[in-house]
C-alpha cells in the first residue's frame, strides 16, 4: 500500500437479532407504540419489544450465535445488540438461552430483570421473572448473577431466586421426571405422564417440532405429574419434562421423541355409496353405528371391524343419516363401546 493511500473497506453488516420461530399470537413492539405482528425472519432493533400472548412461541437468534426462546406471555425490551454483546431486560415471563462458548472473557448476553442481573458467557440455562422475583436455572456452563451489589455464581445443576424482599436463595436443581406418552389416543388429545419427582410441587411439560426446543408448539404447567393436551394433530413430537421445586426453580429435563397416532376417521360420498375410512391400530376393534337420529337408540346398520381400515356401503335405506366410530380393546377393556372416537351427519346442510 503506497503511503497516504486511504483503502476502501466494506461495511460490516449491521449485527441483529431476527425472528427463527413463531407459533401463535407475538408482537414487535416499537418505540412509538406501535404493535407489529411478528413474522419469521423478522430483525428486531434496539428499543424494540417482544411480546407473546397465551399458548405463543418465539426463537430469536442473536448476533453472536445465541438461540433465546420466549414462551408464552412473555416480554423482552432489547437494550442493546452489537459487536459487544447484546443486552435484553425481561420485564414478565420467560426465557431460555443457549449461548455458545466465548474465546473471550466477556459477557455476550446479560439478561436484566427488576430485581437482578445474570451475565452470560456460554450456557445453556432458564430465566423467570414472576411475582417479583428472578428464577434461574443453569443446564449446562455458568451464569453470573448479581442481585443488591452482591453477584454469585451459578454452575451448572444450581438454581437460584432473588427478590426485593429477600437475600439470594441457591438450591440444586431437582432431577429429571420420566417422560412416557399415557395411553392409546383414541381422540386428539395427547397424554403424558411423568414419573413423581421427590420436592416437586409442580411439573412442565413441553412439545417441540425440533430436538433443541427452539420450535415449542405447546406447553402446559401442572401440579399432577399427568398433563393432557388437546387437539394434537397426528405426527413425531419432542416432549421434554420437568420439575419445580417449592422455591419455583424449574429442574433437569427428560427428552423423548414419541409418535403421537390418534383415531381418525372420515366419511366420503362415492358415486354409488358411501367410504367410511379410520386409522387402524393393531389389537383394537372398531364399531360403526348409523342411525336416522342423534340419539342411536335404533341405530339400521351396528357393525364391529376388528382388521379393516374402512368400509363402502351402497344402498342404505336413507341418504340422510348420523353415523360415529366407536372403539374397544379386543381384550377386553371398553367391552361396551363406549369411546366415540368420531362422529357426524351425511345429508345435513352443513358436514360436523
Amino acid at each position: 500500500m503506497q503511503p497516504g493511500l486511504a483503502p476502501q473497506l466494506p461495511s460490516l453488516p449491521p449485527l441483529a437479532a431476527e425472528v427463527s420461530h413463531r407459533k401463535g399470537t407475538a408482537w414487535l413492539v416499537e418505540d412509538d407504540g406501535e404493535r407489529i405482528p411478528l413474522r419469521k425472519g423478522m430483525t428486531i432493533a434496539p428499543g424494540d419489544i417482544v411480546e407473546t400472548a397465551n399458548e405463543s412461541f418465539v426463537s430469536l437468534h442473536l448476533p453472536h450465535g445465541e438461540d433465546v426462546v420466549l414462551p408464552s406471555n412473555s416480554r423482552i425490551v432489547v437494550k442493546r445488540q452489537g459487536r459487544n454483546g447484546t443486552r435484553l431486560y425481561l420485564e414478565r415471563g420467560e426465557l431460555e438461552a443457549n449461548v455458545p462458548s466465548q474465546h473471550d472473557h466477556s459477557d455476550v448476553l446479560r439478561i436484566e430483570t427488576p430485581t437482578s442481573i445474570i451475565g452470560v458467557r456460554g450456557t445453556h440455562f432458564r430465566v423467570t421473572y414472576v411475582d417479583d422475583a428472578t428464577l434461574v436455572s443453569t443446564l449446562a456452563g455458568e451464569v453470573a448473577l448479581s442481585h443488591e451489589g452482591q453477584t454469585i455464581s451459578v454452575p451448572a445443576g444450581q438454581g437460584a431466586r432473588s427478590s426485593a424482599a429477600s437475600p439470594v436463595q441457591t438450591a440444586a436443581l431437582l432431577p429429571a421426571p420420566t417422560v412416557q406418552e399415557g395411553g392409546q389416543p383414541f381422540d386428539r388429545s395427547l397424554q403424558i405422564n411423568l414419573s413423581k419427582v421427590e420436592g416437586a410441587v409442580a411439573y412442565h411439560v413441553q412439545l417441540a417440532r425440533d430436538p433443541n426446543f427452539r420450535s415449542i408448539i405447546h406447553d402446559k404447567r401442572d401440579t399432577s405429574p399427568t398433563i393432557i393436551f388437546d387437539s394434537v394433530p397426528q405426527g413425531f413430537y419432542y416432549v421434554r419434562g420437568s420439575a419445580f421445586d417449592s422455591l419455583g426453580i424449574e429442574g433437569h429435563q427428560d427428552r423423548q421423541l414419541i409418535l403421537h397416532r390418534p383415531i381418525e376417521a372420515s366419511l366420503e360420498v362415492i358415486d354409488d355409496g358411501y367410504k367410511f375410512h379410520w386409522t387402524r391400530i393393531p389389537r383394537l376393534e372398531y364399531r360403526l353405528q348409523l342411525s336416522e337420529d342423534a340419539t342411536f337408540s335404533e341405530p339400521f346398520m351396528n357393525r364391529s371391524f376388528a382388521t379393516s381400515q374402512g368400509v363402502t356401503l351402497c344402498n342404505l335405506p336413507t341418504d340422510d343419516f348420523f353415523w360415529r366410530l366407536l372403539v374397544s380393546g379386543t381384550s377386553g377393556e371398553l367391552a361396551d363401546y363406549s369411546a366415540v372416537v368420531a362422529s357426524g351427519r351425511q345429508g345435513a346442510a352443513r358436514q360436523p
